[in-house]
């Protein structure tokens, strides 16, 4: 325990940490003041008995024990202020720590289970420990305090009762070390069974609109019961492992008493203790045990806590991809992007092999190829989403691996074909795309994204909130808010997933004319799905099976007569044929 509370610490930050310690000087004085009123009564009997007490001794003992309680109320009042705070103001900073500890993560990291995680550590761990490490520090600092001031006063009455409280203390201590083993190992599995009940939770709502469209929503259900059932399994288990050894404590406590008391006669009756004394081990006796019972009663949450500690730096040990730093101007070179025989792996699956090529200031450089080639991988990896295993790729002549995240986010803009608003206004969600910006700058950026007169025909205009994710919006009103943020961000190279893949036709125009003043004085790398949206490109390139198979302009490949010119023939037979079935 006394090693938890040293990681609860540790967890803190220097201030809060301090305040903690000092904490701990007040909960030392506060268990003394809660055990002084006996000691105090003790006194007191004892001049009653010899008669030696007066009026006026008697009114002296009785601001004693009223100073005490006052004391006592202080003490714990300045420990509550000093700790109660901090765990609220630790976890405040850490939340946010967390979230920047997140954005530098590589993209592979997000997978299914891991935001199962990350949303469980959120919703489950950080809350837990927060809500309830300071309060456990107080309690277990002010226990063990309590339980070393009756062990000391034991001693002082008797050697030889502060021998067998001492004795019942260490035997205490001593099973109290598998008992939190056991609590360890249960507790790690209860909150990977919260943390699989997460994740379930949010495939179960997620999946919700397929799973009605067929009828499922019993069956789609049978992972979402299976978690269900197991954490409760986890909790059971960890209440009949951890019960056992409660039973176990609460007999060595009846034993403890049992021998005080069984001392405490002998002592009386061999003349050895005086009657005084006598009473004064009768008014400790039912409280001679209790800040231990009070501690262990906590271990239970104290494991819980460590194990949620463990998950929480679990990932803030994650290696980040991205450097700190602040933005800086690139230097003037040949090539604004340039790759240089770059090789990547999703585990042990190749994905890009020795994949070289540029692309110079207000270049189009397309993207095509089957689905599965790697072509979104490339323009990941220059947004470093991940990092390559072999080779390099360049901005400006600079390595990326080598740029803070600041300048490299700086320097890009992104559109991709899902895309993702936040539930707040349609001016926040575009005046995300740069900082200290006016609403003249945001509805000047709506207009040229072709968004501006359907945001005027919403409730409340730009102030109207948009629901989490766009669901308020049609897909191509959310694609046209997006193409807006990254026109006011107006960064020099533009990341192209064709955006106009799965739109409708009214929203196609709109999106086309959007993204050609986006596009505008830019360095352009475009994964495209629709070949004739690419006919103008500076330079195609075909990827298959991670290479590049063919490299040129529209005509150049089409008269190689190879992967292009059929992809090209293919898609216009495709046109030709869903053109025959519309007449």
């Amino acid at each position: 325990m006394i090693r938890m509370l040293h990681r609860i610490l540790v967890f803190c930050d220097k201030k809060n940490a301090r305040n903690i310690r000092l904490a701990y000087v007040f909960s030392f004085l506060n268990s003394f003041a809660q055990n002084a009123p006996v000691m105090a009564g003790i006194i007191l009997i004892r001049e009653l008995m010899e008669g030696t007490a007066d009026a006026v001794k008697c009114c002296v003992m009785a601001g004693i024990l009223l100073l005490c309680f006052v004391l006592g109320a202080l003490f714990r009042n300045m420990s509550d202020r000093f700790q109660s705070s901090s765990g609220y103001k630790v976890f405040a900073e850490k939340r946010k720590e967390f979230a920047s500890h997140l954005r530098k993560l590589p993209m592979g990291y997000f997978t299914d289970e891991n935001i199962g995680r990350i949303s469980s550590i959120l919703t489950e761990d950080m809350v837990f420990v927060e809500e309830n490490s300071m309060s456990i520090i107080a309690e277990v600092v002010s226990g063990f305090f309590s339980q070393l001031v009756i062990t000391a006063f034991m001693f002082f009455l008797d050697p030889l009762l502060g021998c067998i409280i001492l004795a019942t203390d260490i035997v205490v201590l001593l099973i109290s070390i598998p008992m939190n083993k056991t609590a360890m190992r249960n507790s790690i599995g209860r909150q990977e069974a919260i943390e699989d009940l997460t994740g379930s939770i949010i495939e179960y709502a997620e999946g919700m609109a397929v799973s009605k469209s067929f009828g499922l929503t019993g069956e789609s259900s049978t992972r979402l019961r299976g978690s269900f059932a197991k954490s409760r399994e986890a909790n059971l288990q960890f209440e009949r492992e951890y019960a056992p050894f409660e039973r176990i404590l609460e007999i060595v406590y009846a034993i403890g008493t049992a021998g005080i008391i069984a001392a405490a006669v002998w002592l009386l009756q061999t003349d050895r203790m005086d009657s005084i004394n006598f009473i004064g081990v009768l008014l400790f006796l039912m409280n001679l045990f209790t800040p231990f019972k009070t501690v262990f009663q906590l271990g239970s949450r104290l494991t819980i806590m460590e194990t949620a500690l463990n998950r929480i730096d679990k990932v803030f040990a994650e290696k980040p991809l991205y450097l700190d730093g602040t933005k800086e101007p690139l230097a003037v070179y040949d090539h604004e992007i340039e790759f240089k025989n770059v090789s990547f792996s999703y585990g042990d699956e190749e994905v890009l092999k020795g994949i070289s090529f540029s692309a110079d200031k207000d270049q189009m450089i397309a993207l095509v190829g089957e689905s599965g080639s790697g072509k979104t991988t490339i323009a990941n990896l220059l947004a470093r989403f991940w990092d390559v295993n072999d080779g390099e790729i360049l901005l400006h002549g600079t390595n990326v691996k080598d740029m803070p995240m600041e300048t490299l986010m700086d320097h890009i803009s992104m559109v991709f074909q899902k895309v993702y608003l936040f539930e707040d206004t349609v001016f926040n969600n575009i005046a995300m795309g740069r900082d200290n910006c006016t609403m003249e700058d945001v509805a000047e950026a709506a207009k040229k994204a072709r968004c501006y007169d359907f945001i005027m025909q919403l409730p409340y205009g730009f102030d109207t909130i948009i629901g989490e994710g766009g669901t308020s919006l049609s897909g191509g009103e959310a694609q046209r808010i997006s193409i807006a943020r990254c026109i006011l961000k107006d960064a020099p190279i533009i990341i192209l997933d064709e955006a106009t893949a799965s739109i409708d036709a009214d929203n196609e125009r709109y999106i086309k004319e959007g993204m050609t003043e986006l596009c505008r004085n830019k360095t352009v790398l475009v994964i495209a799905h629709r070949l004739n949206t690419i006919r103008n490109a500076d330079r195609i390139l075909v990827i298959d099976h991670g290479k590049i198979a063919e490299e040129g302009s529209h005509d150049e490949l089409m008269s190689m007569h190879g992967l292009y010119s059929h992809m090209a023939l293919l898609q216009k037979d495709m046109n030709d044929l869903m053109e025959a079935g519309a007449k």
